[in-house]
């Protein structure tokens, strides 16, 4: 059995592999909507270069418009859609020529065609992409020049062109569509005196239907995650009469879709009724036109009434509440020239009393006219399981690969809408659509041409807000930023504070894009950009090469160090901006900006060091530059001539990142061909290093089959540099790994072995240290326990020597592992607080985990459980979002302890998991075994038994789930065990006594004579059950287990009842068991000891004594959910009240009347017990006692059938 989680079998920071990159390829056009829609279906499904079945695109004619302009750019569109079908057809003739070629490969350069018709098919694909996108272009063109021919025909003054010049400038930046281009002329070509003339009264209804769609109140749409806000916004508007709420986030994030469940919600309907108004203001360009699109939405008759737009409105809005909801105002808001026109309007709005206002604005600032109700915070992204909810609920998809394209657009609702929208289509799938996203990413979410539909023009909505505009370096900064995928630290914000090339006033930009809602800031002041945007940004607006090389530089310079320095601000640093890391690290590797490949390739493997030590062990960055090194060699291997400069850091860079010795000197050169070879060994070493550290990360993984490939490969690569160093570190890791399954045990032990001697070679103290660490733990697997602590003694020696904080803490951690298992948990104590104390900086966050972890074990066997609770959870803490599989079976069991067995059920669920997942056999029939014994704790063993056949069922169903399992020790244990309680008490026997074994360690041997002196003690062999129990309170105190301890004392006093010595029974449960079971809080020990108790107050005849404890036993018994306990209870208090009932004089027979029936319920209860923890002995008792009671009272009849079919025929066992 266990006693803790094993640490890492080496304490090593090197690692090493190679893996394939993920091809890109550009994404195809979206589908054009006067092409017919199964052009791209059927085209699919046509084999390649079938000529007669390439399908034409078949044309919908051009819709009419009265204007001639459309007609006349109608040709142009047409002749161009007439070029597809040659288009479709050339590209089927090259896929054939392709294909054709291919099945001729082995032909001399046939191959070599074949790559070249690949490369004319990619061309031709890109024209047609670009043809796709210029007949988009030209419809939107044909759009805005029918509504620019109308305006001119109303133009009738200078001022009328001058307006009309400011939309087509509005326009050139992108933030005017053309329905908001013809809503402004509209309105601003009509004075309020031909509007009211106009609007006549029969003609208002037309007016609102046909002109002014958005005004009329939308539909409810179906929202998820947004249950809270919904309440609170609504609590508002009750409670605070009138209400003004702004509802503030960033583009996608939801705030229409909140509006509107507001405005539907059932309270909010009662109390407004058809006076709810929602108003779309993502057209209006001032607030004359919020004012008159709030006038038609409300139907006002503007004949009947006598002043100005403005008047009329307001005086209608007082006469009644409203509640009014401004949509997206932050469109005629931020225009400088509107500002304080909408700020007026809203300060009228919000003085009367009838007007409950609610806007929703994309940014995070409010009007500043408004007197607020409250101040909700901008609106964040749904949780992960809204965002399935909504993904599922459109697509009726739901995988992995769903949740990877949820993750990918940060849990934004509108992105996640559009790829549940995409999905959703018959044929397509979330793998495919996965690998879309990994291609195009956010050009593929669209689904039309409005801010609703495509989360690009979205995205470019905020990007050409006013703000936007105005501020010139906001733009710069937030395509900067974008570089970096994770929350930006506030030391990195105050670098980027004090000076970034090209950007002037990085504070007022930052504050201009918190604004906008295009970054934002979390709990910890950090700031954050949400994945689409930060995506966009990437794609569409990259950052110029000299900010990009100085954000580069910053991180850069951060790695280094944090690899020189050992200063713990800096360290933490680097952990918390891991992600922000490893991406400026792969932004260096693609666009290098004049820096070498070798530095840019040695500072990832510093990196790694350090991520490694911190737990963290994402493999991106170093698998990218394995292969940008192998892609390297081969170009310097084909040099026409010599190198001039070559490098010769790589050794002294091993020497710092491996913890070397003293590394061999690099010898002098003399010929430019001599420096060129010298210059590929040290790539070929780099390489060797690369791939060595990917296969130590990905072994950290679990990814154990490419470990060992990317190990095996850089043992090729470090033989082939003759860099022996490297070679020993790579058999060492390899052997780490190895060591992880019983089946390559053998090869471990060789690996560590010839590690050994190649690190005495080299004079390698530090290296040799490492390989007996592994050696050591090899023996400690085997429970060769001194074997184990005398090669950890003497690496502990070897890191003293070398001066090596982290290999000591590995070492006194393994120590520490070794003494707890010979049950001197105070000595492994010692070992493990001098590892944290070693380890203060927390310079190895993974070692001063296992030392936590150590430290939590030792607790947990000394009984001191919640000590023990937090310093596991502190590890686990420390580890996350990494999951160590043991210290979550450490956590379980404490939690086992702590009799919280649905909590501890989950753990060693996850837990075994992550042991099959790494090869851990022996970690997995743990966690089993405590998942079995937790079953049977609550009676989950035989859930669904039935009459007849139930023993069979049980041995059926352990034999099932123990099966892979049975020869490990602690499974054969625990089969043993039940089977004493249950069915077969003397095998049970048997398989226990064999298990003893010298070697066994303290706590496992009290273990084992502990339940054999409980079979002892049913068989009444009083005798050899008392020194069964003795031996194991030895073995307990031994171990310093106050738990096993209190149990033993508390099964002598057992036995003292049974001999008859009640006095003797009672001093030991009070002063001995009771009082250390409460020290520890064990609860169902605390039950166990009052059960006792009651027993022997029913000998003594002390009845209300014995009721009333036998009542606080069973409470205690059903607060730990322990079924067996609350059998014995409920039995026991049946016979007590029975003895009540017989010792009732005839006068208080009246009073008796219940408490036959009272016996019987308990005894019955008590035998369901019994059968859902198959206690066989204890039914038959019950069904012995029910005997006695009909013997007395043959009224006295019972309805379960647990009492009325006989043991035999219940389970066909022999009761004898």
């Amino acid at each position: 059995m266990r006693t803790i989680p094993r640490p890492s079998t080496s304490g090593a920071v090197i690692f090493y592999g190679v893996t394939k990159s993920k091809s890109k390829s550009k994404s195809g056009s979206k589908r054009q909507r006067y092409i017919s829609t199964s052009r791209s279906d059927s085209t699919s499904n046509v084999p390649p270069g079938s000529f007669n079945s390439i399908p034409l695109p078949s044309l919908k004619p051009v819709p009419e418009h009265s204007d001639s302009t459309y007609k006349s750019i109608s040709p142009a569109i047409s002749t161009s859609f007439g070029e597809a079908s040659s288009s479709v057809a050339f590209s089927g003739v090259l896929t054939l020529a392709q294909d054709i070629a291919l099945l001729f490969a082995n032909v001399p350069y046939i191959q070599v065609v074949a790559s070249l018709v690949e490369r004319i098919i990619q061309i031709a694909n890109d024209t047609r992409v670009n043809k796709d996108r210029t007949r988009e272009l030209m419809e939107k063109i044909m759009i805005y020049a029918g509504v620019i021919f109308d305006a001119l025909n109303e133009v009738k003054t200078e001022r009328g062109l001058s307006d009309l010049k400011s939309d087509l400038l509005h326009i050139a930046s992108g933030g005017l569509t053309a329905r908001q281009l013809k809503s402004s002329i509209a309105l601003r070509t009509k004075s309020d005196q031909v509007v009211a003339k106009e609007m006549a009264p029969t003609k208002v209804r037309d007016i609102l239907v046909s002109d002014l769609p958005s005004t009329r109140l939308r539909s409810k749409p179906r929202v998820f995650g947004r249950d809270k806000e919904i309440e609170e916004i609504v609590r508002i508007i009750q409670q605070a009469s009138p209400a003004r709420v702004a509802i503030l986030g960033s583009g996608g994030i939801g705030k229409t879709s909140l509006a509107l469940c507001v405005l539907h919600d059932e309270k909010i309907s009662a109390q407004f009724q058809n006076k709810r108004v929602f108003l779309s203001c993502e057209a209006a360009q001032s607030a004359d036109h919020i004012v008159h699109d709030l006038t038609l939405a409300l139907q006002i008759p503007l004949n009947s009434y006598s002043g100005n737009q403005l008047d009329i409105l307001l005086e209608h809005l007082g006469k009644a509440p409203h509640l009014i909801t401004l949509d997206n105002l932050e469109t005629p808001w931020e225009l400088p020239a509107s500002r304080i026109g909408v700020e007026n309007l809203l300060r009228d709005l919000t003085d009367i009393k009838m007007v409950t206002l609610v806007v929703t604005i994309r940014g995070s600032q409010r009007p500043s006219s408004v007197e607020w109700t409250q101040f909700l915070p901008p609106l964040q992204p749904v949780t992960l399981d809204a965002a399935v909810d909504i993904f599922e609920g459109i697509s009726r998809k739901g995988d992995e690969f769903a949740v990877k394209l949820i993750k990918a657009v940060d849990c934004v609702p509108l992105a996640v809408t559009l790829l549940a929208n995409l999905a959703a289509v018959d044929g397509e799938t979330t793998d495919v659509l996965w690998r879309r996203w990994c291609d195009e990413s956010v050009a593929m979410v669209e689904n039309g041409d409005d801010r609703l539909n495509n989360l690009e023009i979205s995205i470019e909505i905020s990007l050409s807000s006013p703000r936007i505009r105005r501020d010139t370096d906001a733009l710069e900064l937030l395509s900067l930023l974008s570089l970096l995928p994770d929350a930006i630290s506030n030391e990195t914000i105050h670098t980027l504070e004090n000076g970034i090339p090209g950007i002037t006033y990085v504070k007022k930009s930052l504050s201009t894009l918190i604004q906008n809602a295009l970054i934002t800031k979390d709990g910890l002041g950090r700031i954050r950009i949400l994945s689409p945007i930060r995506l966009h940004m990437h794609a569409r607006h990259p950052p110029s090469p000299t900010s990009r090389r100085f954000l580069q530089d910053h991180f850069l310079t951060l790695v280094n160090d944090a690899s020189t320095i050992d200063e713990l601000p800096i360290q933490s640093r680097v952990r918390a901006e891991y992600g922000n890391i490893e991406a400026i690290f792969l932004d260096c590797l693609e666009a290098p900006l004049g820096r070498n490949l070798e530095d840019v390739v040695e500072a990832i493997l510093g990196f790694c060091q350090q991520a490694y030590l911190s737990g963290i062990s994402s493999t991106h960055a170093i698998s990218r530059a394995a292969i940008k090194l192998e892609s390297h060699t081969l170009l310097t291997v084909n040099l026409p001539q010599a190198v001039s400069n070559p490098r010769k850091r790589a050794v002294a860079r091993l020497t710092g990142f491996r913890l070397l010795g003293n590394s061999p000197k690099a010898v002098s050169l003399v010929t430019h061909n001599e420096q060129a070879l010298k210059y590929v060994d040290g790539i070929v070493k780099l390489r060797g290093d690369c791939s060595g550290c990917l296969g130590q990360l990905l072994s950290r993984q679990g990814r154990l089959e490419e470990a060992e490939e990317s190990l095996l490969l850089a043992i090729k690569l470090h033989v082939q540099a003759g860099d022996v160093a490297g070679h020993a570190y790579d058999l060492n890791n390899l052997g780490c790994l190895l060591s992880r399954n019983s089946d390559t045990v053998r090869r471990a032990k060789t690996s560590f072995k010839e590690a050994l001697g190649l690190h005495e070679q080299i004079g390698d103290g530090v290296g040799a240290a490492y390989d007996l660490m592994g050696l050591g733990q090899l023996r400690l697997q085997r429970t060769k326990f001194h074997a184990a602590e005398a090669r950890f003694t003497r690496a502990l020696k070897l890191f003293i020597d070398n001066n090596d904080n982290i290999g000591r803490c590995a070492a006194l951690n393994s120590l520490g592992v070794t003494v707890l298992s010979y049950s001197r948990p105070s000595d492994a104590e010692h070992h493990f607080l001098h590892a944290l104390e070693l380890n203060s900086g927390k310079d190895d966050v993974v070692g001063y985990a296992d030392s936590l972890a150590g430290l939590a074990s030792t607790l947990l066997l000394r009984s001191r459980f919640l000590e023990a609770k937090e310093k596991v959870e502190e590890a686990i803490s420390l580890r996350s979002p990494t999951e160590n599989p043991d210290y979550l079976h450490l956590l379980g069991r404490i939690n086992v302890a702590l009799y919280n067995f649905e909590a501890a059920t989950e753990l060693f669920l996850r837990a075994q998991v992550l042991h099959l997942q790494i090869c851990d056999k022996r970690g997995s029939a743990e966690d089993m075994r405590y998942l079995i014994e937790i079953d049977f704790y609550l009676g989950r063993l035989l859930e669904d038994f039935e009459i007849h056949g139930g023993l069979e069922t049980l041995s059926y169903r352990l034999d099932r789930r123990l099966r892979q399992y049975r020869h490990e020790p602690a499974t054969e244990t625990l089969f043993a065990v039940i089977c004493l309680y249950t069915y077969d008490p003397i095998g049970g026997r048997r398989v226990l006594e064999c298990s003893i074994e010298p070697d066994l360690k303290a706590l496992e041997l009290g273990f084992h004579h502990h339940h054999l002196g409980c079979l002892d003690l049913r068989l009444e062999s009083y005798n050899e059950a008392e020194q069964h129990f003795k031996k194991a309170l030895g073995f307990h105190e031994e171990a310093e287990n106050i738990q096993g301890q209190a149990d033993d004392h508390n099964k002598l006093s057992e036995i003292c009842l049974r001999r008859g010595l009640f006095q003797e029974a009672l001093t030991g449960i009070s002063s001995r068991a009771l009082k250390l079971h409460s020290q520890i809080g064990d609860i169902g020990g605390q039950g166990d000891d009052l059960y006792v108790q009651a027993c022997v107050f029913l000998e003594l005849g002390r009845l209300e004594e014995a009721e009333e404890t036998i009542r606080q036993a069973l409470e205690f018994h059903t607060r730990s959910s322990m079924v067996r306990g609350q059998g014995l209870d409920l039995a026991t208090l049946s016979s007590i009240l029975w003895q009540k009932y017989l010792a009732i004089d005839v006068e208080g027979v009246a009073s008796a009347i219940n408490i036959p029936m009272a016996a019987l319920k308990a005894l019955e209860n008590a035998a369901e017990m019994f059968v859902r923890v198959v206690a066989v002995s204890e039914l038959w008792q019950c069904q012995l006692q029910y005997k006695v009671m009909l013997e007395h009272d043959s009224g006295m009849t019972s309805t379960s059938k647990v009492l009325l079919i006989s043991v035999e025929d219940w389970w066909g066992y022999d009761s004898e």
